[in-house]
């Protein structure tokens, strides 16, 4: 019982500072790479700490690592002592109830997420290609009245599939010079492959609605590649980086294709705010903080995992059954 109370804490106070604290901290604009890190480590811990929490609760007396080791190997006769109160049942059963749907729910989001992605992507790629030109460096101009300028991640690591679009609209709007630096961003968010961590972001919110955290660290990682992307320009391009988010965003009348990174497709204002000021890197004593503040958070649901529960329990059945048949 001790080791799923320290893991419920744990997986409690994760959330309430993914909600109330993470987003209001200011460090987050200085190194979005960072930001996006931690917010990953939390969503792991969280979901970590609760799958463990359940398997301690099911097995009392033991730690969450040892219930996973021992649950195996356990044998009937003590499995059964050990639920064989009408009590112990129902809590069993409920604990498992939890466990598998917590389990099944975000296992189905992602692969549904996963699956109505590829299916967007390749039919908005096989449009694209019977409705759009291909400029000399591959770029699909698309005729459209609303200046967009986005791409689309392909199914697999290699970037063979990756697709950047700008339409008619956009090269209207923008100079030369700006033209280059939009495509600059789109091209950073294929090579980190930002749409990857959208994608689970946005399963793992649609997965547990009920929980607040999911969803504002859907949010708060939509606009953090964003703002990493805008760094792959270079520092004297901030300005017209912004200027052309700006443009963008005032031109813009429609939205985005599912499975798309648009270089307007969140809050534009934080970041040609963020553009227009000059950068501020974090010095390297921040920085080792954070990594690791990062790594304690990744490791914790493990930590107290494995940490003896100290009630002495063991699986005792073999010796039992013998004592009894010797009798």
């Amino acid at each position: 019982m001790t080791g799923a109370l320290a893991l419920s804490l744990l997986a409690l106070g994760s959330m309430y500072a993914g909600v109330r604290w993470l987003p209001a901290a200011r460090w987050t604009h200085r190194s979005p790479r960072l930001a996006i890190a931690v917010w990953q480590a939390l969503t792991a811990s969280i979901v970590a700490s609760l799958g463990l929490a359940c398997l301690a609760l099911m097995v009392p007396g033991l730690s969450a690592a040892a219930t996973l080791g021992e649950m195996v190997r356990a044998c009937v006769v003590e499995i059964g002592a050990r639920y064989s109160t009408p009590g112990g049942a129902l809590m069993s059963t409920a604990v498992l109830g939890v466990l598998v749907a917590l389990v099944g729910r975000v296992g189905l989001a992602l692969w549904w997420q996963r699956r109505d992605n590829a299916r967007s992507r390749a039919d908005h790629v096989a449009r694209l290609s019977m409705v759009s030109k291909r400029s000399e460096d591959g770029v699909h101009i698309l005729d459209h009245p609303s200046a967009m300028v986005y791409c689309v991640p392909g199914e697999r690591r290699s970037s063979s599939g990756d697709v950047v679009v700008m339409t008619q609209a956009a090269v209207e709007a923008l100079t030369v010079e700006q033209v280059a630096l939009v495509l600059c961003h789109e091209r950073a968010h294929l090579r980190s492959r930002h749409g990857r961590l959208v994608e689970r972001s946005r399963a793992l919110a649609s997965a547990l609605p009920f929980i607040p955290f999911f969803r504002v660290a859907h949010e708060q990682i939509a606009q953090l590649v964003e703002m990493h992307a805008d760094d792959a320009v270079a520092p004297g391009d901030r300005q017209a980086l912004a200027d052309a988010l700006y443009r963008l965003s005032a031109s813009n009348q429609g939205g985005l294709p599912s499975a798309a990174l648009g270089a307007t497709s969140h809050s534009v204002l934080p970041r040609v705010r963020r553009l227009v000021y000059p950068s501020q890197p974090l010095g390297h004593v921040a920085v080792a903080a954070i990594a690791a503040l990062i790594i304690g958070i990744g490791v914790a649901p493990a930590t107290l995992a494995f940490l003896p529960t100290g009630s002495g329990v063991s699986h005792d059945c073999c010796v039992l059954s013998g004592e009894s048949a010797g009798a």
